[in-house]
């Protein structure tokens, strides 16, 4: 014999399966709400196109009416004015009589200036069960159930269909036009490949009645002679000499400047021969720029004449022998503020 249930047991049975759908639909609603107060962060950000997912998301969950005269705003300022009257229409269907009268006649006026805004244009010409697409998007099958809807501008219309050749075209339209657009697919002809072709018979060669070979005879072979590259020498030659000219340049720098710096310190103890310590300072300035000038003239000098007698050497010996006749000088030149030498020879 069962025993019958207690009055406390179908109470808690009858709490818990009602409150399991409330809680469902508690967190339905707060999920909602972070996509709604996400998307109008994202509007006053005016990130518009992530504001429409947003709003969407928050409407798809709560199917709250409400939600859809946001979305109808963010559309108008998207300059997108058919998803904008579709939205705002759902909106006054969905709201009813909960709308106030002042938001459906501002909402209804809203309606009435984006249509103004809207183009129709009727497709003619595909084959049944064409896909359609306006600016890349796929907005159903032919035949369409109704007119196609635009916004005021230029829109490119394309269809496709299995065994057609696909074909797009462009139109540009005003508010309110309506236009018939001929959109014809072309049927797509697969050309048999060629049948096989045979191979030729084989010809057999002719018979050829040996020719006696002419006399071997041997000629002296010139070597073949080959342009040989830069010799690597002559390279670092030419690398030598431009540090040393490098140097010497850098002398004369150092020159000039202790130059300057003496006649500095010549008019500092003129003007003022009370105070040495000025005069001192720039002529001490100048032996050391001086001191660096005679380095440099040396260094590059050297470097300079080093750099001349490789890639002389490389001219006059360019294999490893003396070329006849050749001979070259080598004489020093020093200056003022100048050190080097002059070279020179016939080869």
């Amino acid at each position: 014999m069962r025993s019958p249930v207690k009055p406390t047991a179908c109470l808690l049975i009858v709490v818990g399966a009602l409150v399991a759908p409330q809680a469902a639909q508690a967190n339905e609603k707060e999920e909602a709400r972070k996509h709604y107060d996400r998307a109008i962060e994202l509007v006053d950000d005016n990130q518009l196109e992530g504001a429409i997912v947003e709003f969407q998301r928050s409407y798809d969950l709560t199917h709250h009416f409400a939600v859809l005269y946001n979305i109808g705003q963010v559309f108008v300022s998207l300059a997108k004015p058919v998803e904008a009257v579709d939205a705002y229409e759902r909106y006054l269907m969905g709201g009813a009589n909960k709308i106030p009268a002042a938001r459906r006649a501002e909402v209804e006026q809203e309606i009435a200036r984006q249509k103004v805004r809207i183009a129709t244009l009727e497709i003619r010409g595909l084959p049944e069960g064409a896909a359609v697409r306006v600016d890349g998007k796929e907005i159903g099958k032919a035949p369409l159930a109704a007119p196609l809807r635009v916004g005021v501008g230029t829109h490119t219309i394309a269809a496709s269909a299995e065994g057609y050749d696909p074909a797009d075209t462009e139109v540009t339209v005003a508010g309110e036009d309506q236009r018939v657009v001929d959109l014809v697919l072309t049927k797509h002809v697969v050309e048999p490949p060629p049948p096989p072709v045979a191979p030729p018979a084989p010809i057999a060669p002719p018979v050829v009645a040996p020719v006696a070979s002419p006399p071997i005879v041997s000629a002296a072979v010139e070597p073949v002679t080959k342009e040989q590259p830069i010799n690597k020498l002559r390279i670092a030659g030419i690398v030598t000499g431009a540090v040393g000219v490098a140097g010497m340049a850098a002398g004369v720098a150092c020159w000039a400047t202790a130059k300057s710096r003496h006649n500095s310190a010549v008019n500092s103890f003129n003007q003022n021969p009370n105070d040495e310590s000025r005069a001192n300072q720039l002529q001490s300035q100048a032996q050391d720029y001086m001191t660096a000038a005679n380095v440099s003239f040396i260094a590059g000098g050297a470097l300079t004449a080093l750099g001349v007698v490789m890639s002389l050497y490389t001219v006059i010996v360019p294999d490893g022998q003396p070329a006849p006749d050749a001979h070259v000088h080598l004489m020093p030149a020093v200056g003022p503020g100048f050190a080097g030498l002059n070279a020179g020879g016939t080869w």
